[in-house]
């Protein structure tokens, strides 16, 4: 017989590696999320001060740069909330 197996399906091959980077991207976004909401509570939701208060924290960013932009902590917000929405 071929074709046919008793198990579930084999991954597809780079599966696994996307699941490991976006389980790792959410455990990011939920270790960091009380420190944002710090942060954002002491300087309004203002990209740019959020980013030059987690530059001065020298909190990293997910990749491990040191220097935060209003562009990263605009997409922070997004996934944020798209976070604790669903």
């Amino acid at each position: 017989m071929t074709g046919s197996s008793a198990g579930p399906a084999a991954p597809r091959r780079g599966e696994a590696g996307r699941h490991a980077a976006r389980d790792r991207a959410r455990r990011y976004l939920h270790d960091l999320a009380p420190a944002l909401d710090a942060i954002t509570a002491e300087v309004g939701r203002g990209s740019g001060g959020i980013a030059l208060r987690l530059t001065e924290a020298g909190i990293r960013k997910p990749r491990g740069g040191t220097i935060w932009t209003s562009a990263d902590v605009r997409k922070l917000q997004r996934r944020l909330a798209a976070e604790r929405r669903g």
